[in-house]
């Protein structure tokens, strides 16, 4: 079985701050339509957002071994 590396830190702080600009944008709009779901749903697309994109100078480091 592949052995998996630990999650970078500039990995783990991207999907923190995706989590965050998503309850964010959720708490927005759920005051706007009145439809308190869409906190879970701006939560759900920010940990994905986090999840899909490479953390800004991802490219420029070393191969890790």
């Amino acid at each position: 079985m592949a052995e998996r590396e630990p999650m970078s830190p500039a990995r783990r702080r991207q999907l923190i701050v995706g989590i965050v600009v998503g309850l964010l944008v959720g708490l927005g709009v759920s005051v706007w339509t009145g439809f308190w779901l869409w906190l879970a749903t701006g939560a759900a697309v920010g940990l994905a957002a986090g999840a899909i994109m490479k953390p800004p100078g991802e490219d420029d480091a070393p191969p890790r071994r």
